[in-house]
């Protein structure tokens, strides 16, 4: 049996539509796919057997309540990254100031 959370698909399509608008300060591949899966840690999957499935689930999802929620907890899921991202963040040489951390 092949089931799939399609959450997945729908956050991953608003995660790559809102991408660019994001203010993180990296917006590397690791970075976005932490934004992914916590976002998808905060909303309730809906898992379906099939494509209909899916389109019952997608279509139940595209009022615009379903978005905001979804985009909501990329957003939160965006300042959670941004703060405490999986990997240290580089810095030019020329911006590093040890005075001023």
């Amino acid at each position: 049996m092949k089931v799939r959370n399609a959450m997945e698909i729908l956050v991953e399509e608003a995660l790559n539509y809102y991408w660019k608008q994001l203010e993180l300060p990296c917006k590397c591949d690791l970075c976005k796919t932490d934004v992914y899966a916590i976002t998808l840690n905060q909303l309730p999957p809906r898992y379906v057997s099939n494509e209909n499935g899916y389109a019952y689930v997608k279509a139940q999802n595209f009022n615009d309540q379903s978005r905001i929620n979804i985009l909501n907890e990329i957003v939160k899921a965006t300042g959670k990254v941004a703060v405490q991202p999986s990997h240290p963040l580089s810095r030019p040489s020329e911006d590093h100031h040890p005075s001023e951390e």
